[in-house]
């Protein structure tokens, strides 16, 4: 029974990820549109923040970069855990690579009273750009003359996450091999590019009718069930 659960769920995720791939692509082309359009403000003062996040880091957080990363991580388990999933937290450890010791290979860990693990909150940090999702929900409280600057810490926060899934995803994470190493990655990156649509979705429409992230899952979700649409009539006629 086990065998046929994880054999139907690796299934459904193998379809969802083909559709979240494809919407993505759908993003991509709004992109490409809203640059037609001259309401590609958002999306610029994105790669400002990104192209910043690279420079400052290799001059300021090149010391602690790597515990930074760690403390991300492990914050994602708990925020997920702890908030979404109501676990008690017990404890949150977070080390720097260089402070191991020769037996000691654990760079952090969260401990709560979950009894087993959960696909959520274990493959979190993997795929929850928290921080990124953060700024975008800050982006509903600005004015629109302010956006270039939250739209700059996006694109910040962003190139931040996507330095930790570099370190992060590895076949050997412990993390991983528990959820078994090609559900995960079905699953990660399901949600990897579902996360990366809605934000990029959120910074449309220029700083004269700015796109918040509500639109942004309307505009994803009604792009799917036109795409459904249009596979069916495929199909059928």
């Amino acid at each position: 029974m086990q065998k046929f659960w994880r054999f139907l769920t690796s299934l459904l995720f193998i379809i969802t990820l083909i559709i979240t791939a494809f919407e993505f692509f759908r993003c991509v082309q709004y992109i490409i549109n809203s640059f037609s359009a001259n309401l590609y403000q958002g999306y610029m003062w994105l790669g400002i923040g990104m192209v910043a996040f690279v420079i400052i880091a290799a001059v300021l957080f090149r010391k602690n970069l790597d515990i930074m990363q760690t403390m991300t991580h492990e914050g994602a388990h708990m925020l997920v855990g702890g908030l979404f999933l109501r676990k008690k937290i017990y404890e949150f450890n977070a080390k720097s690579t260089d402070s191991l010791t020769q037996n000691d290979n654990t760079l952090g860990f969260v401990s709560s009273n979950a009894k087993s693990a959960n696909l959520f909150s274990t493959l979190a940090p993997y795929m929850l750009p928290y921080l990124t999702f953060a700024m975008v929900l800050f982006r509903l409280m600005i004015k629109n003359e302010c956006l270039p600057i939250i739209d700059f810490l996006i694109g910040f926060t962003l190139m931040f996450h996507f330095t930790c899934w570099k370190k992060d995803m590895r076949p050997d994470q412990s993390d991983i091999q528990r959820c078994g190493v090609f559900r995960s990655y079905l699953f990660i990156w399901t949600f990897i590019f579902f996360n990366l649509a809605i934000i990029l979705y959120s910074l449309g429409g220029g700083t004269s009718e700015p796109v918040n992230i509500f639109q942004a899952n309307v505009t994803w979700f009604d792009q799917v069930w036109k795409d459904i649409q249009w596979q069916l009539s495929l199909f059928v006629k």
